[in-house]
């Protein structure tokens, strides 16, 4: 994974770096969200979102009865930078 990280670092400003690596370093493992039978796709979605943001790592999705899929125009792609169970 370093041969990766190393090859794509040097795309990029070392300013942009840094950025990328402090924004990284400032997620949180220690409150996890929960979503369970998920009616309306796109609230999902949109907390997926918030979640990104506030820098929250782990969502658990639990399908009871409603299945889940990500809808790709309302979650903007944060769902590449959390980690979905």
């Amino acid at each position: 994974m370093n041969l990766l990280i190393d090859y794509l670092s040097k795309l990029i400003t070392e300013e942009r770096r840094q950025v990328l690596e402090k924004v990284l370093d400032q997620r949180t493992r220690y409150i996890t969200v929960v979503l369970e039978d998920i009616f309306q796709p796109q609230n999902a979605s949109a907390v997926l979102r918030t979640c990104d943001c506030f820098g929250v790592q782990n969502v658990h999705i639990i399908e009871n009865e409603n299945e889940y899929r990500i809808n790709p125009d309302v979650v903007k792609g944060a769902s590449k930078w959390l980690t979905i169970s």
